[in-house]
């Protein structure tokens, strides 16, 4: 899985938004008609953050279900997304112009809106088949401003019906930041059925994991339908239940890879995971100083969808940030 997202506010990151999908959409092999799709896509959003949102983000995503591209912003929010859907339509104060084509374009098409705060809107190009029942992720991923790569990352990797999410945040920014992440991913990759307690163990005890991260575990029994979660650091996880229910799953304090963490264990704490739960983690790029109850709705959409929109609203701007947004259920 990779993302990358760029900051949009002027005329000249339209062509910086068009050239980054190119590149990802043929490092994707896609057939040179798709490419060319994804490219004018690119376009039509970019150009739409510029014009009629007062700037935003444009986050280009591949996974297991394709290549998302994702167009976030706070800016005025659609009057009404059907109209915004002919084409031709637009508003002095409404970012309509484009959506229409854009719709066309993509293989799948989302949307969501809030008036006076702002749209997500999510094109994908679907080059696969969810790989597991019951967990659909959707993720963005900001790099710091002024570095080359993002100290923030994310896998899932599955076995025996299993499947195992990190998240991470190296200490710092940069190269070095991205490596103690991905020495820490490298271990659920290499161990997808260990316990969180047995991966985070050897997180801790590894030299390439010294410089240190804080990590988020979420461990899914699709079989028993539970969630086990564990984290050290300040990664936010809220959980989304049946009937409304709400609650932060609490990581204990510390730095997963320094040696002050030996002889300590992070609490695994187990919850129902059904059709209707959602879970969002985001590293602390992302202010946590929102719930799920201000924004009506927005899970009623796509994982992608929503994990924009909780990017495009809170992040800070000034720091690497990461948002998964992990939803059960078998989607379309």
């Amino acid at each position: 899985m990779t993302d990358s997202v760029l900051p949009v506010s002027e005329p000249v990151h339209v062509g910086q938004a068009r050239s980054l999908a190119t590149a990802v959409a043929r490092g994707q092999d896609l057939p040179d008609e798709l490419v060319d799709r994804v490219a004018l896509t690119a376009s039509e959003l970019a150009t739409n953050l510029v014009k009629y949102a007062r700037g935003g983000l444009l986050a280009v995503s591949t996974g297991p279900l394709g290549l998302d591209l994702i167009a976030t912003d706070s800016g005025p929010g659609l009057r009404d997304v059907e109209d915004s859907m002919r084409d031709g339509f637009s508003t002095a104060g409404s970012m309509g112009a484009g959506l229409g084509s854009v719709r066309r374009l993509a293989d799948r098409f989302d949307v969501f809106t809030r008036r006076g705060e702002g749209t997500t809107v999510l094109a994908r190009w679907v080059r696969g088949t969810p790989q597991w029942r019951g967990v659909r992720i959707g993720s963005v991923l900001f790099t710091a401003p002024g570095e080359t790569v993002s100290g923030d990352g994310w896998t899932a990797v599955t076995a025996e019906g299993i499947v195992t999410i990190v998240l991470t945040d190296g200490l710092g920014h940069g190269p070095l930041a991205a490596e103690a992440s991905e020495a820490a991913i490298g271990h659920v990759a290499a161990d997808p059925r260990g316990s969180p307690a047995a991966l985070l163990a050897a997180m801790d005890d590894d030299p390439a994991a010294a410089r240190g991260a804080t990590v988020a575990l979420a461990q899914f029994d699709l079989a028993r339908g539970t969630l086990t979660f564990s984290g050290v650091g300040n990664i936010t996880a809220r959980l989304l239940g049946e009937g409304g229910a709400r609650e932060t799953l609490v990581s204990v304090p510390g730095i997963v890879g320094r040696r002050q963490r030996r002889g300590r264990r992070a609490n695994a704490l187990v919850r129902p995971w059904s059709a209707e739960s959602w879970l969002i983690m985001h590293t602390d790029g992302v202010s946590e100083r929102w719930a799920s109850s201000d924004w009506p709705g927005l899970f009623e959409h796509d994982p992608a969808t929503v994990a924009g929109w909780v990017l495009g609203q809170h992040i800070r701007l000034r720091d690497d940030a990461c948002v998964l947004a992990i939803a059960g259920g078998e989607g379309p």
